[in-house]
């Protein structure tokens, strides 16, 4: 069974998968309709531009762009 370190090792390693799980799963919750958090937890929604957003699709466009600009670093 592999312990932390060695995971960390393993990620380190593998920054363009990271990069591309996190751009993709950025995405996806970007796009997607906002749900309860764990089904029981109906976080606030917030207004954007006219537009009114949850704290999902916040978070999503957060972890898209950190995971486009950390692939775009690592070509």
């Amino acid at each position: 069974m592999m312990n932390m370190k060695g995971i960390c090792n393993t990620v380190a390693n593998k920054k363009k998968t990271c990069a591309v799980l996190s751009l993709v799963g950025g995405l996806h919750m970007a796009l997607s309709e906002n749900q309860p958090v764990l089904g029981k937890i109906d976080l606030p929604t917030i207004t954007l531009m006219g537009k009114t957003v949850g704290v999902q699709t916040v978070l999503g466009l957060g972890l898209a762009v950190c995971g486009g600009c950390c692939l775009v670093a690592c070509m």
